[in-house]
């Protein structure tokens, strides 16, 4: 794909988001501003395959849960492309299926944290995800890790490395404030702890 015939940069971050907290959006609108995408699609999974444990709540709430963090922010949008496909989700789907929803012209940033890009090599038809989007790599601040230390034979050699803000949140953390009864007010959105209080998740 050419360049300049580029109209609309686009990030693509999925995740579980079981459920989504701060540190979601907080890392979405740091890599938008620091790589001026015009959009970020928060891709919800409807099953992730290299994930041990079961999600805790549906695709349906968590898509919902997303839905309701997002709508007020400038630039963010929720995406079910994963969940309407079904089965187990694999990058190379999702990005092939954004593709086609949002036409050529469109260029896709994959957001990934560092970890993840380091185990790209492990990803279904991870060679091919480079073809199919830009990778950006999220660090924490002093986290060290370095693109230049991949093999030139790694998916995620040609990575761009951007450092993410340090938010101390997790969507573990969540669910445990939640079924300790402590208020999780501070780690998401009020609509989505409203959410989650009226749908009685995590209990």
């Amino acid at each position: 794909m050419a360049s300049s015939h580029v109209t609309k940069r686009v990030g693509v971050f999925g995740g579980t988001f079981d459920p989504i907290h701060n540190g979601h959006i907080a890392v979405a609108g740091s890599v938008r501003d620091q790589l001026d995408l015009d959009e970020v699609l928060f891709v919800v999974t409807s099953d992730q395959w290299l994930r041990e444990n079961p999600h805790v709540a549906s695709a349906a709430d968590r898509f919902h849960m997303v839905e309701l963090a997002v709508d007020n922010v400038a630039g963010f949008t929720a995406s079910d492309v994963d969940i309407v496909r079904e089965g187990s989700t694999f990058t190379v789907d999702t990005l092939v299926d954004l593709h086609h929803q949002l036409g050529i012209w469109v260029e896709l940033y994959l957001i990934v944290g560092a970890d993840s890009a380091a185990s790209m090599d492990q990803w279904r038809n991870g060679s091919e995800i480079g073809d199919l989007a830009k990778i950006v790599a999220v660090g924490r601040p002093g986290q060290e890790f370095s693109v230049e230390s991949l093999a030139a034979s790694h998916p995620a050699s040609g990575a761009e490395y951007v450092v993410g803000p340090m938010v101390d949140v997790s969507a573990t953390r969540v669910r445990e404030f939640l079924s300790a009864g402590r208020s999780i007010d501070e780690l998401v959105a009020g609509v989505v702890a409203e959410y989650i209080e009226k749908q009685g998740l995590y209990r």
